[in-house]
């Protein structure tokens, strides 16, 4: 999401993006609120009704990043940092280097971003009975900002995961067990349940005249939650185990190279297309200079492959990212991530002995998965 994401700005050096989705729900809750406006005060001029409906709607969402940042100052503060807020179709989400690493950490950064929005709530409304004796359209704004916030942060304490009220009911799983992986499992278990209600519901009410559209949306957040769920439950399990799996268990021996004055066309020809594989090591006189991988070969222009030499687009190996055989395959997997990178070349003292591809290591990961080793 992050790298689909339009940045907007930066609050407390938090990347603060947009994904191409918030556009459509945007339109669509200006819309909605206008249509309210419009028929509750119909003495409204058209572009009072308009206005008031687009600053409303940008509020919401500042709400929203308020929220976010809520969670996110809390994660900083207990050594949780965080990359990007994004706002999207369903709402916002703070993406962060890692998971808790204690229960109550978890609990802290979770019950932060409800708190926030019950803040912003209480806010609302005493801005409404502020301007009640002075402004008609502030005060159904204040009013409707009230509401939202208090109905957003009673929905994100349903104790389903990913919500907040999920992640704080696996943290208390997780502190009264001891257990992490019982607290996820419970809180995904949690998650689902509130998806297939959501879905439910959202089925029963489009069902009824005129409430398509609010049916349909509840059905979208059911589903989108119960595809969260799972696939944070995915994730979360996958990095455990990959915690316990070393480099050297699942690396692959047989490091294809080229000479520095192979040209990137017959590279590709004779051994990317044949074997699959997407990088070698670019050799010269023996010794490891560097590595080729396909996006470095796609760097240039695809009309000069056949006279252009690996080594003029390689990354030379001083630039490497190296592992060796006893680290874990959750630290390379985080490397990967880090240095948005693909293949990481496994050193033994000063000698290349195998490679780690995203690739393969991921396959790996969902066998032993599958028979739960």
């Amino acid at each position: 999401m992050l790298e689909s994401s339009l940045r907007i700005g930066a609050i407390a050096g938090i990347r603060i993006g947009v994904h191409y989705t918030w556009f459509i729900v945007f339109l669509l809750l200006s819309s909605v609120l206008a249509a309210y406006f419009r028929e509750t005060h119909p003495e409204w001029s058209g572009v009072a009704v308009v206005l008031t409906a687009l600053v409303t709607t940008l509020m919401y969402f500042v709400s929203i990043v308020l929220h976010e940042l809520g969670h996110s100052l809390v994660a900083i503060a207990r050594g949780v940092q965080v990359r990007a807020i994004t706002l999207f179709i369903f709402g916002g989400i703070a993406q962060t280097e890692k998971d808790a690493d204690t229960a109550a950490t978890e609990f802290y950064i979770a019950i932060a971003g409800p708190l926030v929005s019950f803040l912003l709530a209480g806010l609302f409304y005493l801005l409404k009975l502020g301007f009640v004796s002075y402004s008609t359209i502030a005060t159904e704004a204040f009013n409707w900002l009230a509401t939202i916030n208090l109905v957003l942060a009673v929905f994100n304490l349903i104790p389903g995961f990913p919500l907040d009220g999920g992640r704080v009911f696996r943290a208390l799983v997780w502190r009264f067990t001891g257990d992490a992986a019982k607290g996820m499992q419970w809180a995904v278990l949690g998650g689902k349940l509130v998806a297939y209600g959501l879905m439910l519901i959202g089925a029963l009410v489009g069902l009824q005249p005129g409430m398509l559209f609010n049916g349909i949306w509840l059905i979208g957040i059911g589903w989108f939650l119960f595809a969260a769920a799972e696939g944070s439950r995915r994730a979360y399990f996958s990095s455990q185990l990959a915690a316990h799996v070393l480099v050297g268990d699942v690396m692959q021996k047989q490091v294809p190279t080229v000479t520095t004055d192979m040209s990137i066309l017959h590279w590709i020809d004779t051994q990317m297309l044949l074997t699959g594989q997407r990088f070698a090591l670019v050799t010269e006189g023996g010794q490891i200079v560097g590595l080729i991988t396909l996006n470095d070969a796609i760097q240039c222009p695809r009309a000069q492959w056949a006279d252009t030499p690996v080594c003029e687009v390689m990354t030379t190996f001083e630039r490497l990212y190296t592992v060796k055989p006893a680290n874990s395959v959750l630290e390379v997997m985080e490397i990967m991530r880090e240095q948005n990178i693909n293949q990481v070349p496994v050193m033994d003292e000063a000698t290349v002995i195998g490679w780690i591809d995203r690739e393969h290591v991921l396959k790996i990961l969902q066998l032993h998965s599958a028979i739960g080793r």
